[in-house]
């Protein structure tokens, strides 16, 4: 049974789907059956991957909580006196904000978790549905293979919670189907179309514009490789129309020229980009390249992975693997200029590890197994089945027991009142912006770190408190914290050791400068993980009253 459904042919989308009804028509039994069954996996791979977002009220992702506070501000300012007392709206024109623009609008019909839920479930499925149709579009087929994309559907990036990215990722992919569907078409419908791609990607992230225009230049030399140089050369300029607006826009926002220097001019931004090099270990490198397949079970992660690679290398031996040499190119790209990208640049953190998870994307999208029998194509689709239920499995017992934590964490903060200041501290002495590369291999990092880090945002949703540490960075998120309570704000950071409130340092004042102080500038103080610390600390008897204790953080009240 081949997995190509219709041969490939160089015509406009529509045309060959017709001319593939016609051939249906008059192929076998088995054969008209394929684009039903094809469907059928279809919808079942999304069924399977969205099940997980079902059996919790709150996905354990990294940065979501954080976003859910930012967008309960935005859709409640200026009604709301509580919050406005603390925060104000700063919109501008800055990429990474997609979702402050749709989400809240979505919520004039849905409430704050359930609508935030609609955005995982789009950066979950969105890169997987754009993987499928680029396929589409690259070899005229509909084909199973592409559905194998679920495998890393569920991605280090994903439980990090880059809602924006993955979205960003998903329309790239969308749109480069697009503009390789309208290659043959008026230059003005194709370039008009990307130009509308490209400003809606560049307003969910600014990488995803770079990947979409990597992969656009990429289709247009493999289709110019053997045309007139003259018509290379209009083809090209008209390829860069779609990101002059784009391009303008970074210009004039704020992360353009946010490049941290001592007044020693280039000299010094040299410095900064090794130092940001610096920050990324050879460790963390090596292990970034499992980033498309990484979940909470190394053994299943690996298992994929080789899966993968072993049904790739099996068919190129037989020759019998097609590959889409633009994306190959683009593949290939990824993967050499990783090494040599940072971990941190412009204020953004894991620049470089978001490479390896667009290549596992393009891994989909560009190759194409041909297989010749129905036996073998049985073995394939079971082993892929079994291996995306298996990973689904695991991430769904995981996120099952989510809703304990949270409730656990939501009855150690209930004493905390409208616009009280908390400071929060964890129990790990690891807090600087280096700590989330120094274990890059920890399952306990990814199912309690990184998913209950930024749960404190629930003191903003839920008590219209206020945290240092909401994201409300000028160059990525359009709230901003107001007097007085700016002077107490960091608009990214990691949660610093409670043991510094007994010896502060400067190295701690460096990475927390809210710290000096602290007793006359917050009214609480909330331990994360208090069972973490193994060395013990100061909990300042003199300072501190205890108030709720729990699992997953304690809270203190501050003597005054």
């Amino acid at each position: 049974m081949p997995v190509e459904c219709f041969p490939n042919r160089r015509r406009r989308m529509w045309t060959d789907e017709r001319d593939a009804i016609i051939d249906m028509q008059h192929a076998p039994p088995v054969r008209r059956a394929l684009p039903a069954l094809w469907w059928l996996a279809f919808v079942a791979l999304i069924i399977v991957l969205l099940i997980p977002l079902f059996l919790t009220e709150i996905p354990p992702l990294l940065d979501y909580p954080n976003h859910l506070a930012r967008m309960e501000i935005l859709s409640r300012l200026p009604g709301d006196a509580d919050l406005a007392r603390i925060y104000a709206t700063s919109w501008g024109i800055v990429p990474n904000i997609g979702i402050d623009i749709a989400m809240p609008a979505l919520m004039h019909a849905l409430p704050l978790m359930l609508a935030g839920k609609v955005f995982v479930g789009l950066a979950l499925i969105l890169p997987l549905v754009g993987v499928i149709v680029l396929h589409r579009s690259l070899f005229g087929a509909v084909s199973f293979w592409p559905l194998a994309a679920g495998l890393v559907a569920y991605n280090r990036l994903f439980f990090s919670g880059f809602l924006n990215f993955l979205i960003g990722v998903g329309l790239a992919l969308l749109g480069a189907a697009l503009w390789r569907a309208l290659q043959d078409r008026s230059a003005l419908l194709r370039v008009g179309t990307a130009i509308v791609a490209a400003v809606v990607i560049f307003f969910c992230h600014l990488i995803a514009v770079a990947f979409y225009g990597l992969i656009l230049l990429s289709l247009e030399l493999a289709w110019l490789w053997k045309k007139r140089w003259r018509e290379r050369l209009g083809r090209l300029v008209l390829l860069a129309v779609p990101f002059v607006i784009p391009a303008i826009f970074y210009l004039r926002a704020p992360i353009s020229g946010d490049t941290p220097t001592d007044g020693n001019g280039i000299a010094d931004a040299i410095r900064h980009y090794y130092w940001a090099l610096a920050a990324s270990p050879p460790g963390l490198k090596l292990y970034g390249l499992m980033s498309p397949f990484l979940t909470y079970n190394r053994l299943l992660d690996t298992g994929a992975l080789v899966l993968v690679i072993a049904v790739l290398a099996l068919f190129a031996s037989e020759r019998r693997l097609r590959i889409s040499p633009p994306l190959a190119a683009v593949f290939a790209f990824l993967l050499m200029a990783y090494p040599a990208v940072p971990f941190f640049l412009m204020q953004t953190a894991w620049v470089d590890q978001r490479m390896p998870v667009l290549a596992g994307f393009l891994l989909f999208a560009g190759t194409l197994p041909r297989v010749g029998s129905g036996r073998t194509a049985r073995l394939m689709v079971t082993a892929f089945a079994a291996a995306m239920l298996a990973r689904t499995v695991v991430i769904g017992l995981v996120w099952s027991g989510h809703d304990a934590q949270i409730a656990d964490f939501r009855q150690v903060i209930s004493p905390v009142g409208p616009g009280d200041r908390v400071l929060v501290t964890q129990a790990e002495r690891n807090a600087d912006p280096q700590a989330m590369v120094n274990r890059p291999d920890s399952v306990r990092a990814m199912r309690d770190n990184d998913s209950t880090m930024h749960l404190p945002a629930l003191l903003v949703i839920e008590h219209k408190a206020f945290w240092p540490l909401l994201f409300t960075a000028a160059t990525k998120q359009p709230v901003k914290v107001i007097a007085p309570y700016d002077a107490i704000s960091l608009p990214e950071g990691e949660l610093p050791w409670v043991g510094s409130l007994a010896e502060l340092d400067l190295a701690t004042v460096k990475w927390a400068p809210y710290l000096p102080d602290w007793q006359q500038k917050f009214d609480w103080v909330l331990v994360m993980h208090p069972g973490d610390a193994l060395g013990g600390y100061d909990l300042l008897p003199d300072r501190l009253e205890p108030a709720r204790a729990g699992k997953i953080a304690t809270l203190y009240r501050i003597k005054k």
